[in-house]
């Protein structure tokens, strides 16, 4: 006669509290995923006030559209942001800056070799000439400038994408903005190396300058510079690359960040009576994901005291 054992009522509780454990902590993580996946997908227009003692009266109350790290990657393709700046055409932006990275390698890519590579980078630059096609419409009648980082690849394929889309390239170079017979200058920084103390020299205090720098690594030069006839010579400096960390979690951030983009994160700050900008960005790095922080692009209204 067959006997029949019995089940231990204990070990099979402490199966099923095991296994609603683990349903409970897969979750919770769809839903961190899936909230980080939709944060990094909206875009949030800030709004900024900003006065400028050299601002010539021509332009009191202009006002410049400031995106930096497009980062076309994943989710975040040219077709999308396309349509991005499409509804930033209702701000009716005067000017329109560009900060530099327009793409990012992901993850994935990032662990491939050789020929998968080789094509994902093939991808990325047909997705920034089409973006670049995508925002050719774009209107901001003061002129479309835009910079480059030292991770945007073929600069001079990208130059001339730009020059196509009406945008003007600002590779360690500089565009003046003529209106009524008052002058406002924008450089741009594309490089960690560039000589701002020799760009400082061909202004003077009284000029309106507003510098785009692709990093805040820059910055520490550049609120220590000063024109020829002394004195400050940058009004306003617009800056990304730092995401705001990206993913950020009980002050520690998800990305490789030196210690001057750690300083200048995210937000407002003012030194040396200079103001700074450093944006979050409109894209992601490797992965569209954000904790923590959330894409941007900022209208600031320039005022004159």
């Amino acid at each position: 006669m067959a006997v029949r054992r019995k089940k231990n009522p204990r070990r099979s509780r402490r199966g099923r509290m095991g296994l609603r454990l683990f349903a409970g902590i897969l979750l919770a993580l769809l839903l961190v995923v899936g909230g980080a996946m939709l944060n990094a997908g909206v875009v949030r227009v800030r709004r900024a006030e900003l006065e400028l003692r050299d601002l010539p009266p021509a332009f009191d109350g202009k006002t410049l559209l400031f995106a930096s790290d497009i980062d076309l990657c994943g989710l975040n393709t040219a077709e999308k942001s396309g349509m991005l700046f499409e509804q930033l055409q209702s701000l009716k932006p005067d000017i329109l800056l560009l900060g530099g990275d327009y793409n990012s390698a992901s993850w994935l890519s990032l662990l491939n070799r050789g020929e998968a590579r080789q094509q994902s980078d093939a991808q990325g630059l047909r997705q920034r000439a089409d973006f670049f096609r995508y925002i050719s419409g774009f209107d901001a009648p003061l002129g479309k400038f835009a910079i480059a980082a030292p991770e945007d690849a073929d600069q001079a394929a990208l130059a001339q994408q730009m020059v196509e889309a009406g945008v003007r390239p600002l590779f360690n170079d500089r565009a003046a903005i003529t209106l009524g017979g008052d002058t406002l200058w924008i450089i741009g920084v594309s490089a960690e190396t560039a000589n701002l103390n020799a760009a400082g020299n061909a202004f003077s205090r009284d000029d309106c300058v507003i510098v785009t720098a692709y990093s805040p690594t820059v910055l520490p030069v550049l609120v220590t510079s000063e024109a020829h006839d002394g004195g400050r010579w940058a009004d306003l400096a617009l800056t990304g690359h730092t995401h705001g960390g990206q993913a950020r979690l009980f002050g520690r951030t998800a990305l490789q960040l030196n210690r001057q983009e750690q300083h200048y994160l995210s937000g407002w700050t003012m030194e040396n009576m200079l103001p700074i900008l450093t944006t979050t960005g409109v894209g992601c790095e490797g992965v569209n994901l954000r904790v923590g922080t959330a894409p941007e692009v900022w209208l600031i209204t320039l005022k004159r005291v």
